[in-house]
C-alpha cells in the first residue's frame, strides 16, 4: 500500500473527523511534494534532455542501429537506446527492422524522413 492509497483510506473509512482531515492535509501536501519534483528541472534531467538532442543529431535519412548511434555520440549503447525510445516516444524517431548480416535488427529513422521506407523492410 503507497501512502497516497493509506490517506484515501483513512478519508474514506471516515474514522473520524480529525483523522479525516489530517489525511486530507498530508495528501495535498504530498501532492503539492510530487507537481513540484516533476516540474524541477534537474541536472540529470538536463543531461538526459542533452543526451537525447545529441541522438537525435545523430540520426539522419538512412536507418541507423543504436551501436552506431552510441558509438557516434560518445554515450554507451543502454544509453542511446533510451534516448532512441524517448524519441521514438516523442514522435521524433521510428523504429525500423532492418536485415544486418541475415539477421534482424532495429533501426531507428527521423520521423521526417521514414516516407522514403514505407512500407517495406530494409536491408543495410
Amino acid at each position: 500500500m503507497t501512502t497516497r492509497e493509506f490517506y484515501l483510506s483513512v478519508i474514506d473509512a471516515h474514522i473520524s473527523d480529525d483523522a479525516t482531515e489530517k489525511a486530507r492535509e498530508l495528501l495535498a501536501s504530498l501532492d503539492a511534494r510530487n507537481e513540484k519534483r516533476k516540474s524541477a528541472d534537474s541536472k540529470e534531467k538536463r543531461e538526459v534532455r542533452a543526451r537525447v538532442d545529441a541522438v537525435y543529431s545523430a540520426l539522419d535519412a538512412s536507418p541507423t542501429l543504436a551501436e552506431t548511434v552510441a558509438e557516434s555520440v560518445g554515450v554507451t549503447v543502454g544509453q542511446a537506446r533510451s534516448a532512441l525510445s524517448a524519441l521514438v516516444r516523442e514522435g521524433r524517431a521510428v523504429k525500423v527492422n532492418v536485415k544486418v548480416d541475415k539477421a534482424r535488427r532495429v533501426a531507428y529513422v527521423r520521423a521526417e524522413d521514414m516516407a522514403q521506407f514505407l512500407p517495406h523492410e530494409v536491408s543495410v
